[in-house]
């Protein structure tokens, strides 16, 4: 049943104390439970992967790579219609991704340059979830932002359909993308395994991708071990529309994002009670469970409660304040503006990684995209004169919090600089 709620008399922390967000693999039955299976991952490695495979999907596996040749079979297989759809949204994101690449840089001052150094990771894992279907998408949201980013080794796990198969989709995209190292296996397991490593499958530098409760919170236990990217949890809407918006319209945006179910949340904000109106009817089935509409004072609410919910996705549906909305909007993993701009756009290859934050981590955590398999090197490199020149405030500053050796470090080098110039 849709729920509905009237928050024009409540302060936004109240309102969002009372939207719906599951947050499950934060439970510590399932943090738990993650944890034992990434440890014994860890310490049985291949034999383990195998065990949970059977547990978990029901397949007995001898193997656990999926062969080139299947690779290459699932991609000849593509029909041309949905081949080319592929390719039409990998330029897509190629081109969004490309524009985001951070490069090193170095800058010079009276002797002394300072710099970063860029580079990929060597090596990333990317998690491609089964559940309700399969997602040959998130396979493309992943792994391009890697390729250019540089990483030299990309490795993919699916869980494995009932025939003990990784999806054909998801190895189609593989092979469009040359992606030729896929294992079939899912779960907290391969996680652990793309962690730690095993007798098959190489260990990692980082994981992305989002996957269920025991699959995020696998990667949280791991955390450490390997990077892993902003917790990917259920799939969150947040729409701000105001009287013009078209019921049907945004009630297809709402059910669009609450039919990947698995606890997903989808809600309209409107200061508009004819639009909410309008759109419960249109609302039915086991997603319209997940629907929660919001009556607010006017849009300046409806932001508010946003800013401070901090969604995977916004969509704002608004012709006279639509981009005014979009600059006020500060925490949020995507936001789609205007009536012709469905999220599914977004999700299905219009340029940027679908792959976002969820659960208001969008507060501080970023949408995944070339910095992700990327790290930063700092480097200094000083003449003489540059240390001459900031070296006795480098000594005050260290004396100054207890550390004597510091201080000497830059002491040595300026007392010996001034022995051989002196008298």
């Amino acid at each position: 049943m849709v729920r509905r709620l009237d928050a024009r008399k409540m302060g936004a922390e109240e309102v969002v104390a009372r939207l719906r967000r599951p947050g499950g693999f934060l439970a510590p039955e399932i943090r738990d439970s993650a944890r034992r299976i990434v440890e014994d991952v860890r310490d049985r490695g291949d034999e383990a992967l195998i065990e949970y495979t059977e547990h978990f999907d029901g397949v007995r596996q001898d193997r656990v790579r999926v062969p080139g040749e299947e690779i290459e079979a699932a991609r000849a297989s593509l029909p041309t219609e949905l081949e080319e759809s592929f390719l039409t949204a990998f330029e897509n994101v190629r081109a969004f991704h490309e524009r985001e690449l951070d490069r090193s840089w170095e800058m010079s001052r009276n002797g002394a340059t300072v710099g970063q150094r860029v580079r990929p990771l060597r090596r990333a894992g990317v998690y491609v979830p089964g559940g309700h279907g399969a997602y040959p998408s998130t396979l493309m949201m992943a792994a391009i932002p890697a390729q250019i980013a540089g990483v030299a080794e990309i490795c993919v796990c699916a869980p494995p359909g009932p025939d003990g198969q990784v999806s054909r989709w998801v190895l189609a995209v593989a092979g469009l993308l040359g992606l030729g190292e896929v294992y079939a296996v899912g779960g907290a397991q391969a996680v652990g395994a793309m962690a730690y490593g095993t007798e098959t499958i190489p260990a990692v530098d980082k994981i992305v991708g989002p996957g269920n409760d025991y699959v995020t919170a696998a990667k949280l236990e791991v955390y450490g071990v390997v990077g892993i990217d902003a917790p990917q949890g259920p799939s969150e809407v947040l729409v701000i529309a105001d009287a013009g918006a078209l019921p049907e319209r945004v009630a297809r945006e709402l059910m669009a994002q609450a039919e990947h179910l698995s606890g997903a949340s989808a809600i309209l904000i409107s200061p508009s009670a004819e639009l909410a109106e309008g759109v419960a009817p249109l609302l039915c089935g086991e997603p319209s469970d997940l629907v929660t509409l919001v009556h607010v004072r006017d849009l300046a609410q409806a932001v508010e409660i946003s800013n401070l919910y901090a969604p995977e996705h916004a969509h704002v549906i608004s012709e006279d304040h639509g981009e005014a909305i979009l600059q006020d909007l500060d925490a949020v993993g995507m936001v789609a503006v205007g009536d012709a701009s469905p999220v599914a756009l977004a999700d299905y290859g219009a340029g940027p990684s679908h792959a976002l934050p969820t659960g208001g981590t969008a507060r501080w955590a970023s949408a995944l995209g070339t910095h992700d398999f990327t790290v930063r090197t700092n480097y200094v490199h000083y003449t003489d004169r540059a240390l001459a020149s900031f070296g006795p405030h480098v000594e005050r500053l260290a004396r100054l919090e207890g550390f004597e050796n510091h201080a000497e470090s830059v002491a040595v080098r300026l007392g010996s600089k001034r022995g051989d110039d002196g008298p």
